[in-house]
């Protein structure tokens, strides 16, 4: 877990708990989709311990010696059947309301943190996680954080907003001209900007032409487009990568005045 680091950055996500007051109010198919982006965008405080374990490690005359190295101990929640969850605090107002805050140190989980830390928890160690467990008190199951993490869905009426980018972005176009070039399955590529207003920052929205002689069915289709995702992570600087066909209804909306950067 590497990727864990004592946060020094302030932690606050006014977006998510908005969001989770909204899902408590009225809980709909929009109101749920807000709070999952706004999920995946957050980084939360969670509670560990720090302790000096001994590692061996080889020297480069070849003799072993044994050091002194940090571990973080990250601490789960026990619900009355015994069940462990992973506590996740939003601020730091949320994380004092726990009684044992001042004895423990607060770490920053991003939420791929979260999905690595829960794919290596099987169901015996870790049911799920529990958001502001001493405020809104939401948990989610293990199950639930990896299909937030796999789909992307728009929630019927939610205002989006398509528009180019400002500065572009000539890695992730050089990277996907790249991959695309070397497919025979598309005929032309637009990339544009994407702002939703269930999500808290704009996002790249990929609109592709297919060619269905080749890819023939919706398997073949996620295959390919899986693919593309996969080349793409590194270049898209922490945005996020909508991919979408240019004949669905949000992909012929979202091609007025675009231009391709790809064409076969």
């Amino acid at each position: 877990m590497a990727e864990i680091r004592q946060s020094k950055v302030p932690v606050t996500n006014p977006g998510l708990v908005q969001a989770m007051e909204a899902m408590k109010q009225e809980r709909t198919p929009k109101t749920e989709l807000t709070f999952i982006n706004h999920m995946k965008a957050a980084r939360f405080l969670v509670p560990a311990n720090i302790r000096q374990v001994q590692k061996a490690e080889a020297n480069e005359d070849g003799t072993v010696v044994l050091k002194d190295v940090p571990e973080v101990q990250i601490l789960l929640f026990n619900n009355k059947e015994n069940q462990k969850f992973l506590p996740l605090f939003t601020d730091p107002v949320e994380a004092r309301k726990w009684e044992g805050f001042s004895d423990h140190q607060m770490f920053a989980f991003s939420f791929q943190d979260l999905c690595r830390f829960c794919e290596t928890h099987n169901a015996e160690t870790l049911v799920g996680v529990v958001v502001n467990p001493y405020g809104h008190n939401i948990i989610i199951n293990t199950d639930t954080i990896q299909r937030m993490r796999d789909t992307e869905n728009i929630a019927p009426g939610t205002k989006v907003q398509i528009g180019d980018y400002k500065e572009e972005p000539q890695p992730l176009l050089n990277t996907l001209l790249s991959h695309l070039s070397g497919e025979n399955g598309f005929v032309k590529a637009y990339l544009r900007v994407m702002k939703r207003e269930d999500k808290p920052n704009p996002n790249f929205l990929l609109i592709l032409e297919i060619d269905k002689s080749v890819i023939t069915n919706s398997d073949e289709l996620r295959a390919a487009f899986d693919k593309i995702a996969a080349v793409a992570k590194p270049h898209l600087r922490g945005a996020e990568l909508a991919i979408v066909p240019s004949d669905s209804n949000f992909g012929v909306a979202a091609l007025r005045n675009a231009v391709p950067f790809f064409e076969r």
